[in-house]
């Protein structure tokens, strides 16, 4: 995905948008909200915001299914997620204990520090989380890297 920071979204709809990408086709807001534990009134509110910033299609009282952009976006969340959780694990954390850090801290790590991670990383194929898919620009020179 080119353009983007990794800054994006906030923490929370991050946590949204990577919840329902995994889930697949269309989701429920009240789904959403059981899952978090936060009122159904919390989820629309947050859906409506990403769905205008074009994550996310929202049909009202229906549920929600992410775009071509929320995809590639999500993607990228659970990349970033899993190098964190790697780098985490090689400095002596365990796999869980990994993960459950990596989500703490990782809204922190842009892209183009999360692909220098990777770069210093090898490229690695998987992580304690699962396998890291790789983003196209990750793998080739700074210089022809847009975004």
């Amino acid at each position: 995905m080119l353009g983007i920071t990794g800054h994006e979204l906030s923490s929370k709809k991050a946590e949204y948008l990577k919840y329902i990408y995994i889930k697949g086709d269309v989701v429920k807001t009240t789904g959403i909200a059981a899952h978090f534990s936060v009122a159904p009134s919390t989820v629309t509110k947050a859906l409506t915001e990403m769905a205008k910033a074009g994550y996310l299609e929202h049909t009202p009282y229906h549920g929600v299914r992410v775009t071509t952009l929320g995809t590639d976006y999500a993607r990228f969340l659970i990349r970033r997620h899993r190098i964190v959780a790697l780098v985490l694990s090689r400095h002596g954390l365990e796999p869980g204990e990994a993960c459950r850090e990596a989500k703490k801290i990782e809204q922190c790590f842009s892209k183009d520090l999360t692909n220098r991670m990777c770069t210093s990383l090898g490229h690695p194929m998987m992580s304690v989380c699962g396998e890291i898919e790789h983003d196209r620009c990750c793998c080739c020179p700074r210089e022809y890297q847009q975004g």
